[in-house]
């Protein structure tokens, strides 16, 4: 049998891709086949997910599906070339990656009210993402947006180098995941403002949220999933989604999805893919207001 190959968008160390290697080892002994996954990184994602829209419908490529290349990137770089709900079978929901707004430990900004103030009392600040078109990305835009500040977007190959800076302080500010951020900001290496979530989430009761502080605009995350290409049998989709559920309701996957800050969001296939269309139709007209467009 061939192996089982998750594609995952992004480089190694972020929270995809420690959510793909998670799963996959209990998917494999499941399978009783292989399961690699591979980073395809580049471009907003979308290299990883037309390697996928392009691939044999057989359920041996999948891709650890999230927002960046199915809801932001379709609609800020021209030349993709696959449609986010047509070109892909939808299989399951495995949860959600808040986002928060952090900085480096040695800024003078205790809060959120503060970086708005600094950001308006000197020159504009540099503010670092995963890359062109993550979520990360996005909300600095709509942060200068909303506040009506000026800031240099410092786009990276994947959340880890842009993590490497944040710490020396090479970039003073990162829209990063809470996954990743929280750890330093226990040490007191990275300081997080506010989560970009309506609520305070479990596991992050000490955090302040966009939504709790006045700025609903500023609400965003990274959703995750496992997609394939379109046509896929649905015997095939319903195994790979059963497999996913008993994969996440591990009591160790669970325990360590829970210390990763990923909100489990489990539905039907058919649920997912409306989730993901009706996400892909929430951002399109933000990204255009904003005028987010790839370079």
């Amino acid at each position: 049998m061939r192996p089982v190959r998750i594609v995952v968008t992004f480089p190694p160390g972020g929270s995809s891709d420690i959510v793909a290697r998670l799963i996959s080892s209990e998917m494999a002994e499941r399978f009783g086949q292989s399961v690699v996954v591979d980073n395809r990184p580049g471009a907003g994602g979308t290299v990883g997910a037309t390697i996928v829209a392009q691939a044999q419908p057989d359920g041996c490529t999948l891709v650890l599906s999230n927002t960046a290349p199915f809801s932001v990137s379709p609609f800020i770089y021209p030349s993709v070339r696959y449609d986010p709900i047509r070109s892909f079978t939808h299989i399951a929901s495995i949860g959600a990656v808040p986002n928060v707004i952090v900085v480096f430990g040695g800024l003078g900004a205790k809060s959120l009210a503060d970086l708005v103030a600094l950001a308006r009392g000197g020159p504009g600040l540099n503010y670092g993402s995963s890359g062109v078109g993550s979520v990360g990305h996005v909300v600095g835009e709509l942060f200068q947006r909303r506040f009506k500040v000026a800031m240099t977007h410092v786009p990276y190959n994947g959340a880890a180098p842009m993590r490497i800076d944040l710490l020396t302080g090479q970039i003073p500010l990162a829209f990063d995941t809470l996954s990743q951020a929280l750890p330093y900001a226990r040490r007191g290496a990275l300081r997080i403002l506010a989560v970009t979530s309506a609520k305070r989430l479990p596991g992050a009761q000490d955090l302040p949220a966009v939504g709790e502080l006045g700025h609903p605009s500023l609400v965003a995350e990274n959703w995750i999933g496992l997609s394939g290409p379109a046509g896929i049998a649905p015997a095939v989709v319903q195994a790979l989604h059963r497999t996913v559920g008993d994969v996440v309701a591990l009591p160790a996957i669970a325990a360590r999805m829970d210390e990763l800050v990923v909100v489990r969001r489990p539905m039907t296939s058919a649920a997912f893919a409306a989730f993901v269309a009706a996400e892909a139709a929430a951002w399109q007209p933000v990204l255009k207001a904003a005028g987010i467009r790839a370079q």
